[in-house]
């Protein structure tokens, strides 16, 4: 091991800093670590642990590419995301530890191998699909089309809450990057990733998905499974929460005269995400400018290419009949989606229940609730796929 850290001080510095400062190893035999027969390499983001047969089995390179390697599931935060998933599950649906494992493994693989650092052993998971300027998140969803059914990687994941927040992480990995650069150990590929991770720029559909999971899957709960932690702590048995399904979500559809054909296209297009996604077990769409036009129910499973709502309007917009026909309904979703421009007249007080506004401008402040800054560019419409066919021909 004293080879491995002397060999990432001298070839791969940021690895090293990140280690000497957020990270302790262990090597041994770790019987209460590792599965039978799978004595390799394990972490839960804050202790990486190495079989000391499997260490000394390995050429150095590789050795310092699995360090490196559970570095990289530290400093992505994978074990603490997994541990959330795992115990609240992956967007309406249960939590597969098998399938985040590959998805983080590829991810960092693939970071690694492209910036040539060690030598990736021959159990690693590569796969040039999985590309690391993908979100793992992204690609657990791809890799769940067709889920393993073994465990494969040469590592072991613990699934544990994190011991450093996001801000210790990016503070230790600005600070590595810049003692990295100066001794020009900071390679550009590597240095692309590091910047990714100071400066990430999720896809806002991404946000809106996790947004609308954080505030929904809290909602329902199950007795045939007590609260573990109020059961222990206090002696209290209560329900624990399901996870697996976002409820009610109200979908409010400003169809005002400044809302254009495009808007709405995007509008619907993330409707049906959020069918897909979240598995609302009931999704109320209401069509609203100045007034209410349209309530349109929609159960679990259905599809917007066969039960399309209604959007009329063309008036001027206020927000505020959205929350009056919760009111009237004696309704408390789980979530309540505005999809609007944000210019029009907003309640005087904040609902009792979250809202996510998803705005297609930097428009007005929202006085309450989440924003969310939508691009309608990236939504075209077959008519004008059509046209450019045209222009090309």
């Amino acid at each position: 091991m004293t080879e491995v850290k002397t060999a990432m001080l001298l070839h791969v510095p940021f690895f090293a800093s990140l280690l000497l400062d957020m990270m302790e190893i262990k090597v041994g035999k770790f019987l209460n670590v590792f599965p039978p027969g799978n004595e390799t390499a394990a972490t839960d983001g804050k202790t990486i642990y190495i079989d000391e047969d499997f260490l000394d089995s390995m050429p150095l390179p590789e050795a310092v590419f699995v360090i490196c390697h559970e570095v990289g599931h530290a400093m992505w935060q994978h074990m603490g995301r997994g541990k959330r998933y795992h115990d609240g599950g992956f967007e309406g649906a249960p939590f597969n530890p098998r399938a985040w494992n590959y998805a983080g493994d590829y991810v960092i693989n693939d970071m690694l191998v492209k910036s040539k650092i060690g030598k990736m052993p021959g159990l690693g998971l590569l796969n040039p699909q999985y590309t690391s300027e993908m979100l793992v998140d992204d690609v657990y969803r791809e890799v769940m089309k067709n889920p393993p059914q073994d465990d494969g990687g040469f590592d072991t994941h613990i699934l544990a809450p994190d011991k450093a927040n996001q801000a210790e992480w990016k503070r230790a990995a600005k600070s590595a990057a810049n003692a990295a650069k100066a001794v020009g150990k900071l390679p550009e590929q590597l240095e692309r990733f590091v910047e990714k991770l100071l400066n990430p720029k999720v896809p806002w559909q991404e946000k809106l998905r996790h947004m609308v999971t954080r505030s929904a899957s809290r909602d329902d709960t199950t007795w045939a499974k007590p609260n573990r932690r109020r059961l222990i702590n206090q002696g209290v048995v209560m329900p624990s929460y399901t996870g697996y399904c976002a409820g009610h979500i109200v979908v409010a559809v400003d169809t005002s005269g400044s809302i254009a054909e495009k808007e709405l296209t995007a509008f619907m297009s993330e409707l049906q995400n959020i069918l897909d996604t979240s598995k609302p077990e009931r999704c109320t769409v209401i069509a609203i400018d100045a007034a209410l036009h349209d309530v349109t129910e929609l159960m679990d499973g259905d599809s917007l290419l066969d039960n399309m709502p209604p959007l009329r309007g063309g008036g001027g917009t206020s927000f505020i009949p959205a929350f009056e026909w919760c009111k009237t309904e004696d309704t408390i979703p789980s979530t309540l989606i505005y999809f609007t421009d944000m210019y029009g007249v907003f309640p005087d007080e904040a609902p009792e229940y979250p809202v996510i506004w998803c705005s297609t401008t930097k428009g007005p402040k929202a006085p309450f609730g989440d924003v969310i800054e939508i691009d309608i560019n990236s939504y075209e419409s077959d008519d004008d796929e059509d046209e450019d066919d045209d222009d090309d021909a």
